[in-house]
């Protein structure tokens, strides 16, 4: 019985920052195909900053209305809530709304924004509930939540995501503008460079959003 408790402790706490973790590492596949580009990292910080309230909330609640508050209600909500948010995800993230004339991937941002608030919140109630174990088991706790992040990097990883290699390209280099714009003509050669090709992934960006899902039902 020991030894099982200490596995289902260790997913528990994988299932605490999985989703974004998991989310940063998928970044490589997702920013191709994202009005955002390489903008959609810095939009993704904001809002896990922003999601911040959620322990705001729970620490308030402690304060203000000590006892009140169930944690393991909470627990039961966010995981339930993670999870859905997740599979969402695997459905959604490509989808764009048109904002002030502008694409802009609302679902994803917004579905970011869920999740963050569940991975969040999981800091202040997770542990809470984990201390009402022995004290062995919250050392498993912590090995669980250093998964989070290792796991979905080794499904990334199999997933091959970013991988590339060079091609060569061509582009015209004009010698002199200057004498150009004199008037002059000038020769244009063509300067030889190297090109990223990414390599297709071995499965996709939905199907890693899938896997994120299941773990967050397993913890």
């Amino acid at each position: 019985m020991s030894l099982l408790t200490h596995v289902l402790a260790c997913l528990f706490g994988m299932g605490s920052w999985v989703t974004i973790c998991g989310l940063w590492v998928e970044l490589p596949l997702i920013v191709p195909q994202v009005p955002e580009g390489w903008y959609l990292p810095s939009y993704l910080s904001v809002l896990i900053q922003v999601a911040n309230i959620g322990p705001l909330f729970v620490t308030l609640m402690h304060r203000f209305q000590p006892g009140k508050l169930n944690e393991v209600a909470v627990i039961y909500v966010i995981v339930s809530f993670g999870m859905l948010a997740s599979l969402l995800l695997g459905f959604f993230w490509k989808e764009t709304v048109m904002v002030q004339g502008v694409q802009r991937s609302v679902p994803l941002l917004l579905l970011t924004f869920f999740i963050s608030i569940v991975d969040c919140t999981s800091s202040v109630t997770f542990l809470p509930f984990m201390m009402q174990l022995k004290p062995e088991y919250l050392t498993t706790y912590y090995i669980g939540e250093g998964l989070s992040g290792l796991v979905p990097a080794i499904v990334a990883l199999i997933q091959g995501v970013g991988v590339m290699h060079c091609v060569n390209g061509t582009q015209n280099l004009n010698l002199n503008e200057a004498a150009q714009l004199q008037g002059r003509n000038e020769s244009v050669e063509p300067l030889d460079y190297l090109v990223p090709l990414y390599l297709p992934a071995k499965f996709s960006a939905e199907a890693f959003f899938f896997f994120l899902a299941a773990m967050v039902l397993v913890c």
